[in-house]
């Protein structure tokens, strides 16, 4: 009877076996090798809790030339007199810092909302009284009339009621609107910061959306 030859077969497994033991010390011996690390990334449920440190934290600063004026006269008899024995007014034009700021909590929390984390703090809030730029001021008096009260008297009142005017000016709602998106990205970048900080290594791109007292 005749058999298969088994001799060709065998031979052709221990080629192949003698194969891969060969690439397999040949890899190990290069100088690179193949490796493997966890990458973190946050709970997409995960409520964040960011404990800061007490405090303020300035948000922006929004800088403005502004003009005041202050009128001087006499009264005569309980009544303003200004149109008959005369009038001054004192302006000054000078540079104001509006600096705004918001309270740092024990903790902020961050949830999720679609795919990004939402940060609601206080509304930012001005550092009063406000910064004035005294050097860069222009002080001017304009006298009408034949009796106008003294440069002096009228400077000293306008100076004096100066600071109540800019504490007001600061609080309005114009003021508010156009230092808000400056204020927004300053505490995004602390949020962004600190969550960095919290997850060393590689990690996903963390998108913070930060809402303002009432807004959204």
């Amino acid at each position: 009877m005749h058999r298969p030859a088994r001799f060709p077969v065998l031979w052709t497994i221990a080629a192949i076996a003698v194969g891969v033991a060969g690439a397999l010390l040949y890899v190990r011996g290069m100088p690179w090798r193949s490796t493997g690390e966890q990458v973190r990334m946050l709970d997409p449920a995960q409520v964040v809790v960011l404990r800061t440190p007490g405090g303020f934290l300035e948000v922006s600063t929004l800088m403005k030339n502004e003009e005041f004026r202050w009128r001087s006269s006499y009264t005569c008899m309980g009544q303003d007199c200004g149109g008959l024995l005369g009038e001054r007014i004192g302006q000054i034009r000078v540079p104001v810092h509006y600096t705004y700021r918001i309270p740092l909590a024990e903790t902020w929390t961050l949830t999720l909302d679609g795919d990004a984390y939402v940060l609601s703090v206080p509304a930012p809030q001005p550092l009063l009284p406000p910064g004035i730029e005294t050097q860069k001021a222009e002080i001017t008096s304009e006298r009408g009339g034949l009796v106008a009260p003294p440069a002096a008297g009228n400077q000293a009142m306008l100076l004096k009621n100066l600071g109540p005017e800019l504490a007001q000016r600061a609080q309005r709602i114009e003021y508010l609107n156009q230092q808000m998106p400056a204020a927004k990205k300053t505490v995004q970048e602390f949020a962004e910061k600190w969550m960095k900080e919290q997850m060393p290594g590689p990690a996903r791109p963390v998108r913070i959306e930060v809402r303002m007292g009432n807004d959204g």
